[in-house]
């Protein structure tokens, strides 16, 4: 058995599937073929299934029959890892009676969002991959689903809405098709927590206006995932951290700890905060499975929520460097001609290590470069051609492992590392001594040459914009230094651990 992460959380990521057959699950068979990756041929057979029952839709946009696969538990046949109806109960006992008497409704709350996140993220992988099928599929699935997320943005009920955006949060295709209504449900709620003072808030009783660690995680997980108002996702996040049980789970308010809430606030936390220990929640969880494995929090997502724990366990095996949540990029902060982050994101960046203290203070490498000679290549062959060179860099900045690029300006750009990352240098130090080669086979062997200046400096997480403006000063004179570099490029290193104001130069800039 694989060793877990720490804390002594002992499943392991090669542990065999639960005994319960995910293909008699009908409620979830996105989810299920989700699991099968690698293997996409029951994906592929599930979308070919789903487009045989097209024809059958119904046109009414209300009807349980609007989509070409189950929707509702309520008529839905229950494989034998579903706990019999007459034993669903609600996860937080406080809405027990709710679920009895609008039973419907209750449990639609919970399986409409996951189901409809999950088709389309399957759906739109295998479309992207040339499946025909699924691309039927998705364009009939599609104008549906963004009536039914349009409802969520309406704000009726904090839990279902946030509940459905982090639904997105986790599943980027998903995400992508459904932007507008996952910004709409973004912004309403971020402005409500803004004004109950940086925390996610109920709207209904039995919870109405109380502080919920349920939609504080779901309304981060959702900020994170977009973009934008960084402050209040590490807010957001601090404050679910501070409210983890002994055991290691979450519950809300003053209700015992269940597993829905115990998931999200880990899968937030497992990617923002370095120093949360993820072996109790773990354990936690597997406590509560089945002799089959089966995780249950009400009882009609015993398999999707099963699925949902072990890729939480998966992912929280990984180093915190390798799991590290990067915020998404809104569109206004994307440089257009690269495809990269504008500088703005970097703010955005050090907004959200601000509030979370473990993020505020772990080291993060930073690296900043320019191109030796693109100025002549410019005068030479247009900017059309500058252009394309930018284009180039940026595809092979994107490329470096574990860390984010920044267009800055001009030629200038930055890199910045997973907090806890502790090779950037040498990646970056490989990616400029294979440069010339790389831009001469896409450029031509009589191109002129292109080389890059690089400096580097770690650190803490709170000091991001300090550690930009001090490259930026180390960039120049690395510059001076070097106005013709040899092929190879050059690259030095900053300590900045001196004061901002009083570093030493570059070690000379010398060719590394």
């Amino acid at each position: 058995m694989a060793p877990g992460p720490a804390g002594g959380h002992d499943r392991g990521v090669e542990d065999p599937a639960p005994a319960f057959d995910f293909r008699s699950e009908p409620l979830f068979g996105a989810a299920v073929a989700l699991a099968a990756l690698p293997d996409e041929r029951p994906a592929r057979a599930l979308a070919a299934e789903w487009l045989g029952q097209v024809d059958r839709l119904s046109v009414n946009p209300d009807s349980l029959n609007r989509y070409p696969f189950w929707v509702d538990a309520r008529f839905t046949p229950l494989p034998a890892h579903v706990p019999p109806r007459a034993e669903w109960r609600a996860w937080r006992p406080s809405e027990d009676e709710v679920c009895r008497r609008e039973p419907g409704r209750f449990t639609a709350s919970l399986v409409l969002s996951p189901v409809l996140a999950d088709s389309a993220e399957l759906l739109g992988r295998l479309a992207d991959g040339g499946d025909e099928a699924a691309a039927k599929v998705l364009a009939v699935v599609l104008p549906v689903a963004r009536r039914d997320f349009a409802r969520y943005a309406e704000m009726n009920h904090a839990w279902t809405d946030t509940w459905a955006l982090w639904q997105l949060a986790r599943r980027p295709r998903a995400l992508r098709l459904l932007h507008p209504f996952a910004l709409a449900l973004a912004d309403g709620y971020a402005a409500r927590a803004e004004a109950a003072g940086g925390v996610g808030t109920g709207s209904r009783f039995p919870f109405h206006e109380r502080p919920l660690v349920s939609v504080s995680a779901q309304l981060a997980a959702g900020l994170l995932a977009l973009g934008g108002r960084q402050r209040l996702a590490g807010r957001l996040a601090a404050w679910v951290a501070g409210r983890s049980r002994p055991d290691g789970a979450w519950g809300d308010a003053d209700e015992p700890p269940d597993p829905l809430t115990t998931l999200v606030a880990a899968d937030l936390l497992g990617g923002l905060e370095p120093a949360w220990d993820p072996g109790p929640t773990l354990r936690w969880i597997d406590a509560r499975r089945r002799p089959d494995g089966a995780l249950v929090a009400m009882g009609p997502e015993a398999a999707w929520l099963t699925l949902a724990a072990d890729e939480l366990a998966e992912r929280l095996s990984r180093p915190f460097p390798a799991r590290f949540r990067w915020p998404g990029l809104a569109v206004e902060q994307r440089d257009r001609r690269t495809g990269l982050p504008f500088l703005g994101y970097l703010a955005d960046l050090a907004r959200l290590f601000a509030e979370v203290p473990s993020l505020a203070g772990a080291p993060v490498e930073l690296a900043f470069l320019d191109l030796a000679g693109f100025g002549d290549w410019n005068n030479a062959f247009g900017m059309a051609a500058g252009d394309e060179v930018l284009r180039f860099l940026a595809s092979e900045l994107a490329a470096v492992p574990g860390a984010v690029a920044v267009r800055d300006g001009g030629d200038e750009f930055l890199l910045v590392a997973a907090p806890g990352d502790d090779g950037l240098p040498e990646r970056v130090r490989q990616l400029r001594l294979g440069f010339p080669a790389r831009f001469r086979a896409r450029f031509g062997e009589g191109a002129l040459p292109v080389a890059m200046r690089v400096v580097t400096t770690r650190v803490a997480g709170r000091d991001l914009e300090a550690g930009r403006d001090l490259l930026g000063i180390e960039i120049a004179r690395l510059k001076a230094a070097h106005p013709k570099p040899p092929g190879g490029g050059v690259q030095a290193a900053v300590d900045a651990h001196r004061a901002p104001w009083n570093l030493p130069r570059p070690n000379g800039g010398e060719p590394v």
